[in-house]
C-alpha cells in the first residue's frame, strides 16, 4: 500500500457546545468573540412562536445591540442571499448569530462572509471562491437534520436554472455552534421527518463517498445508529429523549458530511426537488434507498457496517442479503414517516424522467465523489426505477 496516497481533510467549527439549555450560553459566547453589534438572522415563524426571544434576551443581557433579519424562507434563493448581504453590509455589525433551520443557518453564513467579500453573492457560488473570512458567527439549529451549524456549505436555490448549488469554503464554518435540543421541540412532524431524513442521507452518503475516511466513517456509522433508532419516535411523539438524540445524530452526521461530502443521493435529490417544489429532506429521503442500491456493488466492504448500524444483524447473511435488507429498511423507514417512495407519488410525470436523468449528470461536484461511475444509461434507468419503484418495494 502506498501510504503517500492517503490524504484526509477535516474541517470543523472552532467550538461546539451541545446539550439541553446550551442556548443560554449564546450571550457569553458572543462576548468572548467581541464587538457590540449583532445581526440576528432567523425566520418570521420562529419570531412568532417565541423561539428566538430567549436568544435575543441573552445577547441584550450582555450589552449587545441586536438587529433582526427575519425574512428567511425555506429553500432560500440566490435573491434572498443577495438581500441578506445588502442588510449585513448596511451597518457595522461585529457578529452574526443564526437561529433556525438549515435555510436560516446558511443565510446567516452568507451574511457573515458578505461583509468582507464584496460584490454579488452569486459570484461566490462554487468551491473556495471566497477571498476573506467573514465576521464571527454563532449558529444555533432549531431543526435536527441539515447539520449546517458544523458544515462549510451554504446551499442556495438558483430559480432561473431550476437547480440548487452552494457556496463551499472553510470560511463558511461557524466560530461557535450551539446545539440545544430544546430549540427543536416545536418542530411539527413533517419537518421532523424531512430534516431527519436529510441527516440520515448525510451519514449514508458520507460512508459511500470516495472521500470517506476513518474519522468520517466512525461519525457516519454512529449517526446512522442514532437516527434510525430515534427518528420514528421523534416523528410520532416528539418526546425530549428522541429530540435529544436526533439533535446529536444530526450534528454528528453533519460533521461526517463536512469531512467526506455528499454524493449520488444529493445529486438525485437536486435533479427534481426545485422543479417540483419538494422539500430538500423529502427529496433526499426518497433518493437515498435508490442511491444506496446503485452504489452497493462499489461499497461491499461497507454494507455489513451499515446494516449493523441500522439494527440488522449481519451474522449468517450474505452480502447480497444484507444489501437487500438495508434497501428494504430504508424504504420501510419512509413508510414510518409517511414519505413517498416513488417519484410518481410526488406528481412527477413519466415523460420527465429523461430530463431529470440529464440534469442528474450535471451535478459533477457530487457525481465525482460517487464510488460508482454513472453513465447516461445508468442515470436513465436509476431515475426510471425511482419513478415507478422497484419490483420488490414493500
Amino acid at each position: 500500500m502506498d501510504l503517500s496516497e492517503k490524504f484526509y481533510n477535516f474541517q470543523f467549527p472552532r467550538k461546539i457546545i451541545f446539550g439541553v439549555d446550551s442556548s443560554r450560553k449564546v450571550g457569553s459566547e458572543a462576548k468572548i468573540l467581541g464587538g457590540s453589534r449583532v445581526l440576528l438572522v432567523t425566520d418570521s415563524n420562529l419570531m412568532r412562536i417565541g423561539v428566538v426571544k430567549d436568544v435575543e434576551d441573552s445577547l441584550l443581557g450582555e450589552g449587545f445591540d441586536v438587529e433582526v433579519f427575519s425574512d428567511v424562507e425555506a429553500e432560500p434563493s440566490i435573491e434572498l442571499a443577495e438581500a441578506v448581504a445588502e442588510a449585513a453590509r448596511a451597518d457595522r455589525y461585529d457578529l452574526v448569530v443564526g437561529v433556525g433551520g438549515g435555510s436560516v443557518l446558511d443565510i446567516a453564513k452568507i451574511a457573515s462572509i458578505s461583509v468582507t467579500n464584496p460584490g454579488p453573492i452569486r459570484k461566490y457560488v462554487g468551491v473556495n471562491l471566497l477571498v476573506r473570512p467573514g465576521i464571527p458567527k454563532i449558529l444555533m439549529p432549531t431543526t435536527a437534520g441539515t447539520g449546517s451549524e458544523v458544515t462549510n456549505v451554504a446551499v442556495v436555490t438558483l430559480l432561473d436554472e431550476e437547480t440548487k448549488s452552494a457556496i463551499i469554503s472553510p470560511y463558511m464554518l461557524s466560530d461557535v455552534a450551539i446545539v440545544d435540543p430544546k430549540l427543536t421541540y416545536s418542530m411539527p412532524p413533517r419537518i421532523t421527518a424531512s430534516t431527519g431524513l436529510d441527516a440520515l442521507s448525510h451519514a449514508v452518503e458520507a460512508l459511500m463517498a470516495v472521500n470517506s475516511n476513518p474519522i468520517s466513517n466512525g461519525l457516519a456509522l454512529q449517526s446512522i445508529e442514532i437516527i434510525v433508532r430515534h427518528l420514528p419516535k421523534s416523528y410520532r411523539v416528539g418526546d425530549e429523549e428522541s429530540r435529544f438524540y436526533m439533535s446529536l445524530g444530526s450534528m454528528v452526521a453533519g460533521m461526517a458530511l463536512s469531512s467526506s461530502g455528499a454524493c449520488l443521493g444529493h445529486a438525485l435529490a437536486y435533479s427534481f426537488s426545485v422543479t417540483y417544489k419538494i422539500p430538500h429532506g423529502i427529496s433526499c429521503g426518497l433518493s437515498l434507498p435508490y442511491a444506496f442500491k446503485f452504489n452497493a456493488p462499489a461499497i461491499r466492504h461497507r454494507i455489513p457496517q451499515i446494516a449493523w448500524a441500522m439494527g440488522i444483524d449481519p451474522k449468517g447473511r450474505s452480502l447480497e442479503e444484507l444489501e437487500e435488507a438495508v434497501f428494504i429498511r430504508l424504504l420501510t423507514l419512509l413508510d414510518e414517516l409517511n414519505v413517498p417512495k416513488r417519484l410518481i407519488d410526488l406528481g412527477v410525470q413519466r415523460n420527465d424522467v429523461e430530463r431529470i436523468a440529464r440534469k442528474l449528470l450535471t451535478f459533477t461536484r457530487l457525481i465525482q465523489r460517487n464510488p460508482r461511475i454513472i453513465s447516461e444509461d445508468d442515470a436513465r434507468n436509476l431515475v426510471m426505477e425511482m419513478w415507478s419503484g422497484p419490483d420488490n418495494i414493500p
